[in-house]
This record gives C-alpha cells, sequence and structure tokens, in this order.
C-alpha cells in the first residue's frame, strides 16, 4: 500500500437504534463495506458485537436477533434498504 492509498476504515452509511432506558443498548448499522453490524450493551463488561455481509444478511443469518432485540419492522426495513442498494 502507498501513502496515496491510505487505509480509509469503513463508515456508516445507516443505522438503526433502541435504546431502552435504564436498560439496553442495541444498535444495527450498515457500513460502506456492504456488511450489516448488530451491537448490544451499555457498558464495556456486558457489550457484544457481530456482522455479517449483504448477501449473508439477505440470506437470513441475523434474522433472530434482530428481530429480538430491534423488532420485526425494523428487520424488514433493513432488508428493503439492502435491496435497494443491490438494485
Amino acid at each position: 500500500m502507498t501513502l496515496k492509498e491510505k487505509y480509509q476504515p469503513p463508515k456508516k452509511i445507516q443505522e438503526w437504534i433502541n435504546d431502552i432506558p435504564n436498560g439496553e443498548f442495541y444498535e444495527v448499522y450498515i457500513s460502506s463495506d456492504k456488511k450489516v453490524w448488530c451491537t448490544s450493551g451499555r457498558f464495556a463488561h456486558s457489550s457484544a458485537s457481530t456482522s455479517v455481509s449483504w448477501d449473508e444478511f439477505l440470506s437470513g443469518e441475523l434474522d433472530e436477533l434482530v428481530s429480538r432485540t430491534m423488532g420485526k419492522g425494523v428487520l424488514n426495513e433493513i432488508t428493503n434498504y439492502i435491496k435497494q442498494q443491490n438494485t
């Protein structure tokens, strides 16, 4: 990698947040490197994250997790967003 090809980290291009007062914090976001990220936890000791490619997401890899933490409506929004980007 040359100096002109300096690494640029992926950027968030869309996000959904479920911040439960006095409870958990959940976030799903889509990054510019065509990944879907699910994160949870308000504090470092109770946090977690996972990511999959857009194709893996569309095949149902995170359906249960996103439905449970964010709701079916958000799952449908994310699916539709990705499908629109792939056209």
